[in-house]
């Protein structure tokens, strides 16, 4: 059975990942030239914010 921190736990590691995911791709975005490239590495930088923001609302029910 999983506990309150386990998810918790899990939680803060998925938020983790999406924080790093976001900082590549919006790096990525950053460098290089070619527009249709940008737009795709802009693009998945944005999708990897919001899914950050998703863990962190999962997070937010835990704790109340």
């Amino acid at each position: 059975m999983f506990t309150k921190d386990d998810f918790l736990d899990y939680f803060d590691q998925l938020q983790k990942i999406e924080i790093e995911m976001h900082e590549i791709y919006q790096h990525l975005s950053n460098e290089i030239e070619h527009p249709e490239y940008k737009k795709l590495f802009n693009q998945l930088a944005k999708e990897e914010k919001k899914h950050e923001s998703m863990v962190q609302s999962l997070k937010d029910l835990f704790v109340r």
